[in-house]
């Protein structure tokens, strides 16, 4: 399976048949960013929507006083910039290339076009986008009622669950990311996150190392959450 195939089958395009989704792809042009380098900033108009061909794209935003937010990342196979594409309102956050990248662009004019010929697949696509709607919620949710030891187990295996299966089964999965991100994900110090991994490590929930986190007791973090939710419902 190549990359842009890989993109084709994710939620938002997964919603379309695969003759819808040739017929789209036709109009898709390639660009390429380096690393650091933005792919559109907060407010930019919302001209199309991207899928991550290679590299890694993350998703951020600054409060007035310049503090930095991670709100999500993109790895190859993944789309970003749904919101603006469908309301052509400006980029809700910024964009920008974690690493060198190559990304596949669909026009916002192009998508148009080939939605209002096809209502139906419209239908399907808001059904996936008010999904996410409601995955939304239980974000906010989380971080008003859980700690960020249950904020962090949570996102650890959100992210495992976004990753490609590894050929080998018998393999612990890991995360190549930073623990700077990790804590700019969840709006909390490195320092927080290092001492909360460190702890995880030392419980033998978990390998660190540099750029790399490996899960070894997905288990443990599931009932960490379980644990948090389940005083949650209490109140």
């Amino acid at each position: 399976m190549t990359p842009r195939d890989n993109i084709r089958l994710r939620p938002f395009l997964g919603a379309l048949t695969a003759v819808e989704t040739q017929e789209l792809f036709r109009g898709a042009r390639t660009r390429r960013f380096r690393a650091g380098e933005v792919v559109f900033r907060k407010n930019d108009p919302g001209d199309g929507l991207y899928g991550v061909v290679r590299g890694r794209i993350v998703i951020v935003t600054e409060s007035p006083e310049g503090k930095e937010l991670i709100l999500n990342k993109h790895d190859s196979g993944e789309l970003f910039g749904e919101i603006a594409l469908l309301d052509g309102a400006g980029r809700s956050a910024t964009a920008m290339a974690y690493e060198a990248s190559e990304l596949v662009y669909i026009s916002r004019d192009n998508f148009l076009t080939f939605i209002k010929a096809r209502p139906e697949a419209m239908i399907r696509i808001i059904a996936l986008l008010c999904a996410r709607l409601r995955r939304a919620t239980i974000l906010v949710e989380d971080s008003v009622f859980l700690d960020t030891s249950g904020r962090l187990a949570k996102l650890v295996l959100a992210l495992l669950g976004d990753r490609e299966p590894h050929a080998d089964a018998k393999s612990k999965p890991s995360l190549t990311i930073a623990q700077k991100d990790l804590a700019l994900m969840l709006g909390v110090s490195r320092e927080f996150v290092s001492k909360l991994l460190t702890l995880w490590r030392e419980s033998g929930i978990v390998d660190i190392g540099r750029r790399r986190l490996t899960v070894l007791d997905a288990r443990a973090l599931e009932l960490m959450v379980a644990g948090h939710q389940s005083g949650r419902s209490r109140l």
